[in-house]
C-alpha cells in the first residue's frame, strides 16, 4: 500500500540522527555527509512519492500507523496524512535544510560544537517533518515538541555566554504557552468529537453534520485556541516579541529556524484546522484584525532597528502576517506560493547578513552622510513621532508580557514563604501519602466531601509549582516542589473519575524515574561542592558535560517530551477532566506551563552559561 510508505519520511531523518551521534566532533566529513545524504535521501523520496501521488486519483493519503495507547475508551495513535499543504510544507522544508547544511559545514568548520550543530539540525528536522506528515493533533504535538526543543538548544548553542541561554529561557517560556494550548485544543477536541480526531475526517467535516460543530461556543472556542497556538508560534501580535531573541544562535541556525520554517507553522496550523472553522465570518473578521495589525507593527519595527537579524526577523513577521490574511480569506494556494517566497527570501538574507553588514559599514565608515533633521511639529508629525517611539520600543511587547503574565505569578510564589524543606517532608509528602491511599479506598471518604477533592489538589499542586517556579536558593527544593506538583495533579485527576488506574501509573512511571534520576544529579553536584542554587548561571557542563546531559534527558522526561511515559500519560489523563471543569481545566494548564518554565530553569541555570573557572584573568603578551 502507497499510504505505508508515509512511514519512512520520519524513520530517514531518525535514523540519519541516530547515525550521526555515533561519531566523534572531529569527524566533520562523516557527519556533514551523514546530514547531506538523509536530506538527500528525504527528497528523493519525496520527489518521486508526490508524482505516484500526481497520478494517483486521491486528493489525500491516509495511514494509521500503530498505537501508543489502546483502551476499551482511548486511543492514541501516530498517524500520518499526505495532501497539497504537505507537498508545498515538505519540499520546501527539505530544500532549505539542505541549504543551509550545505552553507554551514563551511561556516561551522572546527566549531568545538560541530557535531552539536548537525545533531540539533537532524533533530530539528525530524521535527518539521513529523509536524508536517502528522496525520492528527497527537502526532502534530510530538513533532511541535521536537522542534522546541532542538530551538532551545540551537539558541543556547552558545551555552558559555549568558545572554544566549537567557534568551533561550524567554523563548522556551512562550513555547511552553504555545504547548499548553495546544493541549488545550486537544483537550476540547476529545470532548467534543468523542475521540482522537484526524485531519482526514477533520478534511470531511462538513459533510458529517455534527450537532455540536453547531454550537456557537465551540464554534468559535475550539478555532480561537489554535489561533492563540499560532500567533505564538509565529510571533504574531502580541507575541512578536521572542523572535529577535530567538537570533542568538549560529547565524546558519537563526536561517533555518526563524527566517524560513519554524516560524511560518503558525500558518500551517490554520491551513491543517480550516474545516474547523472556514464558514465562520467572525473567526476570520479576527484573524484578518491580528494579521493586519501584526503587519502594520512588524513593519514599522523593522524600519527603525540597529541590527540586521532584528530587521530580518520582524520584516519576516511582517510577512507572515499577511499570510493569515490570506489564509483567512480562503486564498490557501496563495498563501503557500507566499510561503515559498518569503522563506527562501529571508533564508537567503540571513545567510549573507554578515557579508552585507561588513561592506556596509566599509562602506558608511569612507561616506558618511549625517541623518537630516525631519521632526515637525504639527498634527501628523507627531504621530509619526509617536509611531516611532513605539516602534523603536518594539511597542512594549517585553514589558506587557512580563507585567501582565510572568509578574504576577512570580508575585504569587514569592509570597509562599511557608513552603520550606522541612514543610515539604513532614507536611506535604505525608498528605499525598494519606491521600494515595484515599485513591485506592474512596468508600472511606464521605460522598460530601469528595467532589470538592479534584480541585482542591489542583490548587496544591498549583501552590507547589508556583514555590517552584520562583525558587532561587536550592534546586534541589525547587526539583521536590515539580515531582509534588506533578504528584497532586495526578491525584486530582484520579479523584475526579473512575477509569483504570493504570493510565495513572503510566504517567507516574515517567514522573518517578526522571525525578529519582535528576534528583540524584543534583545531589552529585552538591558532593562535589558545587553551586546548586538558582540566582546565576554556572555552567556545570563546563566539567559535567555527561551529568549535563543526562540532566537535560530527564528534564524533558519530567515535562512530558515525547515519546516519555509521562507526554502519553499527560494526554490520556487530561481527558479524565470534564468538558465543564472549566476552573479545573486552567489551574491544571497553567500548572503544566509553570512545570515545564521550572524545569528547563533548573536545567538552563546550573548547566548552561559560563563557568566560573572560565573567568580567570587571561595573560597577553605585551607589545
Amino acid at each position: 500500500m502507497i499510504n505505508q510508505l508515509l512511514i519512512y519520511f520520519i524513520l530517514i531523518p531518525f535514523v540519519g540522527l541516530i547515525l550521526s551521534s555515533f561519531f566523534a566532533n572531529k569527524q566533520e566529513s562523516i557527519i556533514y555527509g551523514i546530514t547531506i545524504t538523509t536530506i538527500v535521501t528525504h527528497v528523493l523520496g519525496a520527489l518521486a512519492f508526490t508524482i505516484f501521488w500526481l497520478l494517483g486519483k486521491d486528493s489525500t493519503i491516509f495511514y494509521e500507523g500503530i498505537d501508543l495507547y489502546k483502551t476499551s475508551n482511548t486511543h492514541f495513535s501516530i498517524d500520518f496524512y499526505f495532501d497539497k499543504i504537505t507537498v508545498f510544507y515538505g519540499m520546501i522544508a527539505s530544500i532549505i535544510t539542505f541549504l543551509v547544511s550545505k552553507f554551514s559545514r563551511t561556516y561551522m568548520h572546527r566549531d568545538k560544537g560541530f557535531k552539536r550543530f548537525f545533531n540539533n539540525v537532524l533533530f530539528f528536522y525530524l521535527g518539521i517533518n513529523i509536524i508536517i506528515f502528522a496525520g492528527n493533533f497527537e502526532t502534530l504535538f510530538i513533532g511541535w515538541e521536537v522542534i522546541g526543543i532542538a530551538s532551545f538548544l540551537l539558541i543556547s548553542f552558545y551555552r558559555d555566554r549568558y545572554l544566549p541561554v537567557k534568551n533561550a529561557l524567554k523563548v522556551i517560556s512562550f513555547y511552553r504557552l504555545a504547548d499548553i494550548f495546544l493541549l488545550l485544543g486537544i483537550w476540547v477536541c476529545h470532548h467534543v468529537f468523542e475521540r482522537s480526531i484526524t485531519f482526514q475526517e477533520l478534511h470531511d467535516l462538513q459533510v458529517q453534520h455534527l450537532p455540536i460543530i453547531e454550537n456557537d461556543a465551540f464554534k468559535l472556542a475550539i478555532p480561537l485556541i489554535f489561533l492563540v497556538v499560532a500567533l505564538i508560534k509565529s510571533a504574531q501580535f502580541p507575541f512578536s516579541s521572542w523572535l529577535p531573541r530567538a537570533m542568538e544562535g549560529p547565524t546558519t541556525s537563526s536561517a533555518i529556524f526563524y527566517g524560513s520554517l519554524s516560524v511560518h507553522i503558525g500558518v500551517f496550523l490554520l491551513l491543517r484546522t480550516s474545516p474547523l472553522w472556514e464558514d465562520n465570518t467572525l473567526f476570520k473578521v479576527i484573524v484578518v484584525c491580528f494579521g493586519l495589525f501584526t503587519t502594520f507593527t512588524a513593519n514599522g519595527i523593522a524600519r527603525v532597528q540597529s541590527t540586521v537579524k532584528t530587521q530580518i526577523a520582524y520584516s519576516s513577521i511582517a510577512q507572515i502576517g499577511l499570510m493569515f490574511v490570506e489564509v483567512a480569506l480562503g486564498w490557501h494556494w496563495l498563501a503557500l506560493f507566499h510561503f515559498a517566497g518569503n522563506t527562501f527570501l529571508r533564508t537567503y538574507q540571513l545567510l549573507v547578513s554578515p557579508s552585507v553588514l561588513s561592506y556596509m559599514i566599509h562602506d558608511q565608515f569612507f561616506n558618511f552622510i549625517k541623518p537630516q533633521n525631519q521632526i515637525k511639529t504639527n498634527f501628523w508629525g507627531k504621530i509619526r513621532m509617536t509611531i516611532y517611539v513605539l516602534a523603536i520600543k518594539e511597542w512594549n511587547l517585553d514589558w506587557f508580557m512580563y507585567k501582565c503574565l510572568w509578574n504576577p505569578l512570580k508575585s504569587l510564589g514569592n509570597s509562599l514563604t511557608f513552603i520550606s524543606n522541612k514543610g515539604i517532608f513532614f507536611f506535604f509528602v505525608p498528605v499525598y501519602a494519606i491521600s494515595l491511599f484515599l485513591v485506592y479506598n474512596d468508600h472511606l471518604i464521605p460522598v460530601n466531601i469528595k467532589g470538592y477533592l479534584p480541585i482542591l489538589y489542583t490548587i496544591i499542586g498549583l501552590i507547589m509549582i508556583l514555590k517552584a517556579f520562583t525558587e532561587r536558593k536550592d534546586a534541589r527544593m525547587a526539583w521536590l516542589l515539580i515531582i509534588l506538583n506533578q504528584l497532586f495533579t495526578s491525584l486530582s485527576i484520579a479523584f475526579n473519575e473512575q477509569f483504570e488506574f493504570s493510565q495513572i501509573h503510566l504517567y507516574l512511571s515517567g514522573i518517578v524515574v526522571s525525578g529519582i534520576i535528576g534528583y540524584l544529579i543534583l545531589r552529585k553536584l552538591v558532593k562535589e561542592k558545587e553551586s546548586v542554587s538558582l540566582d546565576g548561571f554556572h555552567g556545570h557542563s563546563y566539567l559535567y558535560p555527561t551529568l549535563g546531559f543526562v540532566f537535560l534527558i530527564v528534564s524533558l522526561g519530567l515535562s512530558g517530551f515525547p515519546i516519555t511515559p509521562t507526554f502519553i500519560g499527560e494526554d490520556i489523563i487530561l481527558g479524565h477532566i470534564h468538558q465543564n471543569q472549566y476552573l479545573m481545566i486552567t489551574l491544571t494548564a497553567m500548572s503544566l506551563i509553570l512545570d515545564g518554565l521550572a524545569i528547563f530553569r533548573i536545567y538552563a541555570r546550573l548547566f548552561l552559561g559560563p563557568h566560573y573557572k572560565m573567568n580567570h584573568e587571561v595573560a597577553y603578551r605585551s607589545s
